[in-house]
């Protein structure tokens, strides 16, 4: 229920419109160091560089040695989190605000304990880019040399895969990202990476060995195989499909399980997973209506992703809806769609807020999320947009160290929308110049 609280919207809320004070000084001419002393704050509000100098527990009955305490990083701000519920203290207004290493928009200190993973997403982007372009090039020949009549090279299958599952358990939201950036394609090949990713990503969330997670990645990248056998005026109808074409449709199924049977090289789950990943654990899915327990561990999995990256990605017949919104549809099926473990494993590791997505802030502000940070609820994003909706200077704000707008409030996001939103194409930004790594 948590979930869906989390994304329902009070309908008599009335929205908060940035409002500019015509009387405001402008920044420069503010005073430079404004000194806050003595005041009482939640510590769910609490920021790196203030102190605390009073606790709402007697201070020898704290963990801590001495009275009064310098929040040097996110851990010490963990800390008093863990021990108080409210506390009292000093700060300097402008000092919070401080700006990172000009140039660069990133933390002074390459790892805290906002960092999920083995590296940073920006140390992992550039890799991960190779490894999606060469899978997707592999993916693409596969798919062209089966509808020409070839087989399935096994062997290339699972170098393009190895990649991906090396790179996404160092840091799985340079993937996320990636798969965001591509979800305008709409071509089966790309669909087929974009599982593929999301599928290991679903499968290092459920502890999978490496060896696992190849053999996940696999059987995810080969899914959709049977679609090169379903004719392509059905698979790019621009509109809702006849009963006699949906039938068709579904039997890509079949021919996805007829053309891995006879591949030696490709391992034999493929097929299984070709064959079954449109069933549902309800036995509502399709060819053969199978339940939870008949249903093969990897094409729930498979199935997930595979719906995500529909939902995420324009089709022929529909807009694509923002991935909150998708996370919810598969949240609100879990345990009859879907395997609900394995939902709450998903949204566990992809975050509220997945990267790549658009995201508007109370204020007004849109951005995109760059990485998940500890607190699932305020990710790392890259402002775009200001208040009134222009072009804004391109920095980025880790909302869970609770940085502020200029008029000195907390970041707080408001709601999420699709890719296309405000005019933001996230490939096009991406090629105009915004950095990850």
């Amino acid at each position: 229920m948590l979930f869906n609280k989390l994304f329902k919207r009070d309908e008599n809320e009335k929205p908060r419109r940035p409002t500019r004070d015509p009387k405001a000084r402008p920044k420069e001419n503010r005073t430079k160091r404004t000194r806050v002393q003595n005041k009482k704050m939640d510590v769910k509000d609490l920021r790196v560089g203030m102190t605390v100098v009073e606790l709402d527990i007697p201070w020898e009955d704290s963990p801590f040695m001495f009275q009064g305490l310098e929040l040097k990083s996110p851990a010490d701000v963990l800390a008093i989190q863990d021990a108080c519920t409210f506390v009292y203290v000093d700060y300097d207004e402008f000092s919070l605000q401080k700006d990172a290493p000009k140039g660069t928009g990133l933390p002074a200190t390459p790892r805290t304990s906002t960092q999920l993973y083995e590296v940073n997403v920006e140390d992992e982007f550039d890799a991960a880019v190779e490894v999606h372009e060469f899978a997707s090039r592999t993916v693409n020949n596969l798919f062209e040399d089966i509808r020409l009549g070839g087989e399935v090279d096994g062997a290339k299958v699972k170098q393009a895969v190895n990649g991906c599952v090396d790179s996404i358990v160092r840091n799985p939201d340079a993937s996320i990202w990636l798969t965001r950036i591509q979800a305008k394609s709409e071509t089966t090949a790309q669909h087929s990476m974009n599982v593929a990713a999301l599928s290991i990503v679903i499968g290092k969330a459920l502890n999978m060995s490496p060896q696992e997670l190849e053999d996940l990645g696999c059987c995810a990248m080969l899914h959709d195989v049977g679609k090169t056998r379903v004719p392509e005026e059905i698979v790019m109808k621009a509109g809702p499909l006849t009963d006699e074409e949906m039938l068709e449709m579904q039997k890509h199924c079949e021919h996805g399980k007829e053309i891995l049977m006879t591949t030696k090289s490709v391992l034999s789950g493929a097929a299984d997973v070709a064959h079954a990943h449109h069933e549902r654990v309800d036995g509502t899915g399709y060819p053969r209506g199978l339940e939870a327990d008949k249903i093969p561990r990897m094409a729930k999995i498979v199935a997930i992703a595979e719906a995500y990256d529909c939902m995420t990605s324009r089709q022929v017949y529909r807009e694509a809806i923002s991935p909150s919104l998708a996370l919810q549809e598969l949240y609100a099926a879990r345990g009859t769609q879907f395997e609900e473990d394995y939902v709450v494993k998903f949204i566990d590791s992809i975050g509220i807020f997945p990267p790549g997505s658009v995201i508007e802030m109370v204020n007004g502000e849109v951005a995109i999320v760059l990485a998940n940070t500890t607190d699932k609820l305020r990710p790392r994003c890259i402002l775009i947009l200001d208040a009134i909706k222009e072009p804004a200077l391109q920095r980025i704000v880790d909302l869970s160290q609770m940085e502020t707008d200029d008029n000195g409030e907390v970041y707080q996001i408001k709601t999420t929308h699709s890719d296309g939103a405000f005019g933001i194409d996230i490939a096009d930004f991406q090629r105009a110049g915004l950095r990850i790594g």
